[in-house]
């Protein structure tokens, strides 16, 4: 055992680290060639004691073996200062965790250097922004392309989106079976997809309960001072307010609490979008609208991974039927909202 430390530290003396080849490792090891091969490609059938082995080895002889990670593309655009937490982010994240599960790297490009997607490395794109711009991408040869929540199949885009119409409409009826009738619309702006979506269902469940629409009880966050938006809401009699500009939801609670100093759940009732943990923790606990964040980004991996690994070569992978899929979502009941008799 001696002789044979003793022969290695010689070769690793009398070798350039650049000369150093998988056969070293597999002498240093004292494993096939096959071994490590399997243990650099993440093979599966390796015990743990020969992995950390061949790793060992790999590292004594300062060996970094050429195997490139497989990489997908994640866009992102709008990011919100005032929210850290906010969708964007937390969607990222949580496809992030998924890819690494499939140990695939991610690499973030902002819709404003969408030039990157043509790496070659990046072997798909998943799109966390709510752009047209995305449809530049199509031009790339052999690239997938999956959007969530920006249903883009009329374009030949795969689309993973929850139900925006039925979470306004789950939360319209909510505060109309609790007895509201002035019901305020708060959302960042006015031309996205989702947003149309929500206004929509906004709009037809309370045309469905007879009350007229009225378009000054709709109001766009984007662009505006926020204290100012909720404020002109307040002043125009609103008994309550869905807070669906995601991304400042916190702060218009704040704005409603500590600067105009409502009661939530008894002089105003709230309905907040995404049902992240800190809701719950609300004096008092916020009723919310849920919708599958985990499911969503699940998919949208699944379906780029299985894009970017089809075999298929009479049907370029994508050029595919695109696929539309499309979750429902659930309002959770808290304490925001009161009953007006």
């Amino acid at each position: 055992m001696a002789n044979k430390a003793t022969s290695g530290a010689r070769r690793r003396r009398s070798r350039k680290g650049s000369d150093i080849s998988i056969t070293d490792v597999a002498q240093e090891a004292d494993v096939s060639i096959g071994t490590v091969s399997r243990v650099f490609n993440h093979h599966p059938n390796v015990t743990g004691e020969l992995r950390r082995r061949v790793l060992a080895a790999s590292r004594a002889l300062h060996f970094v073996p050429k195997v490139p990670h497989r990489c997908i593309g994640v866009v992102t655009g709008r990011h919100s200062p005032a929210l850290p937490v906010g969708y964007v982010s937390v969607m990222t994240s949580l496809i992030s965790r998924h890819l690494a599960a499939r140990r695939y790297a991610i690499e973030l490009i902002d819709i404003e250097n969408l030039e990157l997607a043509y790496e070659a490395h990046v072997e798909g794109v998943i799109g966390v922004v709510f752009d047209d711009r995305l449809l530049d991408l199509r031009d790339i040869p052999n690239l997938p392309l999956v959007t969530i929540n920006h249903p883009m199949v009329e374009q030949g885009i795969h689309s993973v989106r929850a139900d925006h119409y039925q979470q306004a409409v789950l939360a319209t009826r909510h505060l109309l079976d609790r007895g509201h009738r002035r019901i305020g619309l708060l959302q960042i702006q006015e031309d996205e997809w989702g947003s149309k979506e929500r206004r929509r269902g906004y709009l037809d469940t309370l045309h469905q309960a007879g009350i007229e629409e009225d378009p000054s009880l709709i109001q766009f966050t984007l662009q505006q001072p926020l204290y100012d938006v909720v404020a002109r809401l307040i002043r125009r009699g609103v008994t309550a307010l869905l807070n669906f500009s995601e991304d400042a939801s916190l702060e218009v609670l704040h704005f409603i609490s500590n600067i105009l100093k409502l009661r939530i759940g008894q002089d105003i009732s709230t309905i907040s979008l995404e049902d992240l943990p800190v809701y719950q923790y609300f004096t008092p606990p916020q009723t919310t609208v849920y919708q599958p964040l985990e499911d969503l980004a699940r998919l949208a991996v699944e379906t780029t991974l299985d894009l970017c690994n089809s075999s298929d070569e009479e049907t370029p992978r994508h050029k595919k039927v695109p696929v539309d899929i499309c979750l429902p979502t659930t309002l959770i009941e808290r304490d925001s909202v009161t009953t007006i008799e």
